[in-house]
């Protein structure tokens, strides 16, 4: 088969990686790319958004199946704009990423189905949203609704600060909507799940941390490490997500969805697990280790997937614990610097490359969340020694990451 990944992240290196080791697969292509996916693919300097340029890129070479990573080319519609061209295309259409498009429309699903999520309310304009947070109890959580890469969402600890959010909200992110959303406090889950017409197949749990410094503080990004599985998960747990799991599959079924492709369920564990978000596609830096842990062949889940022909005991895992830390560039979430050479040494470890480019020969940074570095062991412990050790043989100016993932 002929192969198209649409993106450039790391999400898209795990994703291609993975799909190059399928004996399905006989040629890889990836649009457009990063400098480490040269290893596995072809890169084609055509950008996630340049939806005529994919179709008939994707015509010409003959590709057998398109694969989306990023979550801007779904909520545009590509899918359902390769499956007006005749392309077989693997992602949800343009319906279904509302359900990450939109924190409003999922809330309203989550609540007319009685799937347990905190209590919100939904605003359209900063003076309403302002009367609302003076009776407001804080913590308070603000969410933008719209796509802002993982930077729309703000926890304001008292009223003023909560203002200033809200003016960053309306006026800087210039979001239509604002979801206002009880605080939880607790530990995360995300549950990341293959998806056929409207059939839930969950993989293994992971836990992200979204937080930029150790101790979980600072500003939230889009993600700084990673760990599959999570060993703290109790019985009880699982089977209440379970549960969760199956009232959103029969939402789907109920609401007419046909929903194919990737599902992310953000989950918040307190005195029973809440869903904090859906995303649409594969949850970023947590799919990164599952993949890494996935036993099975990626490609074929897809095409199964597709077919309405998967089954759970099709997904398969090792025993293994992984654990990953992403690599920022100095001042990250903020204003950073580009173009820094990376060094990296060979050793017995994964490098995801998430925001590289070459320049001169060299391979330099193109972004916050340079690169990550995941490893493997029998336990939590063993994984995290692993990962630490191995991250000296990695390098660049200004480079960052927590002390502190999977501790």
């Amino acid at each position: 088969m002929k192969i198209l990944v649409i993106g450039s992240g790391g999400r898209e290196y795990a994703v291609v990686k993975k799909i190059s080791q399928s004996p399905l697969s006989d040629k890889i292509y990836v649009a457009p790319g990063n400098a480490g996916m040269k290893k596995y693919a072809e890169i084609v300097n055509i950008n996630v958004d340049e939806y005529d340029k994919l179709v008939k890129f994707a015509k010409e070479e003959k590709i057998d199946l398109t694969v989306v990573g990023p979550e801007n080319p779904l909520a545009d519609g590509i899918v359902d704009i390769f499956e007006d061209n005749g392309l077989v295309i693997f992602g949800v259409n343009k319906k279904n990423a509302q359900f990450e498009a939109s924190k409003d429309f999922t809330k309203k699903f989550l609540n007319k189905y009685n799937i347990s999520t905190a209590k919100s309310e939904t605003f359209t304009n900063y003076d309403d949203a302002k009367k609302y947070l003076l009776d407001g109890e804080f913590p308070i959580v603000l969410k933008a609704d719209g796509l802002f890469m993982g930077k729309g969402v703000f926890i304001a600890k008292n009223y003023k600060e909560s203002l200033n959010y809200l003016d960053k909200i309306f006026n800087e992110l210039k979001a239509d909507k604002l979801v206002i959303e009880q605080y939880l406090n607790g530990k995360e889950i995300s549950s990341i799940c293959l998806v056929s017409h409207n059939k839930i197949f969950p993989l293994e749990f992971a836990r992200d941390y979204k937080k930029i410094y150790d101790n979980d503080l600072g500003e939230n990004t889009g993600g700084v490490g990673s760990l599959t599985p999570v060993d703290d998960l109790k019985e009880d747990e699982i089977k209440k997500i379970k549960e969760i799991q199956k009232q959103i599959e029969n939402g789907f079924i109920n609401e007419n969805c046909d929903y194919t492709g990737i599902l992310f369920i953000g989950l918040m564990l307190t005195d029973k697990p809440y869903v904090l978000e859906f995303n649409v596609r594969f949850g970023d830096p947590e799919i990164e280790v599952i993949l890494e842990k996935m036993k099975s062949d990626l490609l074929e889940l897809i095409l199964k997937t597709m077919d309405g022909t998967l089954n759970q005991d099709d997904i398969l895992f090792d025993n293994n614990t992984y654990v990953g830390v992403v690599l920022c560039s100095k001042g990250y979430p903020g204003k950073y610097e580009k173009n820094k050479v990376i060094e990296i040494k060979d050793g017995n470890y994964t490098l995801i490359h998430s925001a590289t480019k070459e320049k001169d020969g060299e391979i330099v940074t193109n972004g916050g969340r340079v690169a990550m570095v995941i490893s493997g062991g029998k336990t939590r412990q063993e994984a995290r020694e692993e990962v630490y050790k191995n991250i000296k043989d990695i390098n660049f100016d200004g480079m960052y990451f927590r002390k502190d993932i999977a501790k």
